[in-house]
């Protein structure tokens, strides 16, 4: 999967936990704390999106994401190197 493709799974699974941002445009620069993410919400999107990609890792290694777009390439970078 590449960048974008992750990226794809990571706003589904943010809509899934937070419906009221539904029609809220997301982009590679958006926060989640200003999307209404607290801690709880951001560990359930980091814990749900491993799920989906079927990767192990230490969840709080995500946590340094400063927006969505780092997100997804930290997570680009996991399912790169699970296939490699």
């Amino acid at each position: 999967m590449n960048s974008k493709e992750i990226f794809e799974v990571i706003v589904s699974n943010l809509r899934d936990i937070l419906p009221e941002i539904e029609h809220e445009p997301i982009e590679y620069g958006s926060r989640l704390c200003l999307l209404g993410t607290g801690s709880v919400g951001r560990a359930e999107l980091i814990e749900k999106t491993l799920e989906d990609l079927e990767i192990e890792a230490n969840r709080f290694e995500f946590h340094a994401a400063a927006n969505l777009g780092e997100l997804a390439e930290m997570f680009t970078q996991r399912v790169n190197a699970k296939s490699a």
